[in-house]
């Protein structure tokens, strides 16, 4: 019993509810659906498989007959309609493929020329970009002679002053040295 209790627990609400709009919901579907049911119809002659149902020893032999050879007649006129229209559609497939290959021709040529004129400004570019390379590189190495000079002369004079200084601090520690040994 208290499995029942605690299985009825587990159930909520929005399931009963789901449960019992879907169940009315195919109720009313069915119930107010417009479907034609097939009645018994004792006018339909036609068989099985599309062949005739009428026995041809009965007295509408001739009929069968008669509506056979239309039926075969408007076949073949609907067999030469169809293919008069295949052969017109035969030209016009024919049209559209010359056209087609003209198109693809005249694309190809106009995408040849794009091409040559996309390699031509490349070359060109490439052409800028090496003399504006050189150009460059030739600046730069003047540069750097000039660094090169500018630090070499900055090297000299602070050799000169580091010299001078030497000389200097030289002499007065010489003229300490004379002056603590004359007093």
């Amino acid at each position: 019993m208290n499995k029942l209790f605690s299985g009825l627990k587990k159930i909520q609400i929005k399931q009963i509810v789901t449960a019992f709009v879907l169940g009315m919901l195919l109720f009313v579907t069915q119930a107010c659906s417009l479907v034609n049911a097939k009645t018994a119809d004792s006018t339909y002659k036609g068989g099985m498989n599309g062949y005739s149902d009428v026995d041809p020893r009965s007295k509408d032999v001739e009929a069968a007959k008669v509506n056979t050879i239309d039926s075969g007649d408007r076949l073949i006129d609907n067999t030469l309609g169809n293919l008069d229209e295949a052969t017109d559609n035969l030209d016009d497939v024919g049209r559209n493929i010359k056209y087609s290959a003209q198109d693809a021709v005249d694309e190809a040529q106009d995408s040849a020329e794009d091409f040559a004129k996309g390699t031509k400004r490349a070359i060109e570019n490439i052409k800028d970009d090496t003399s504006d390379a050189v150009s460059d590189l030739t600046n730069s190495a003047g540069n750097a002679l000039e660094d090169a000079k500018l630090n070499t002369q900055r090297a000299a004079k602070d050799a000169k002053l580091s010299t001078q200084r030497a000389v200097e601090d030289a002499s007065n520690a010489v003229e300490r040295t004379i002056q603590d040994v004359v007093n």
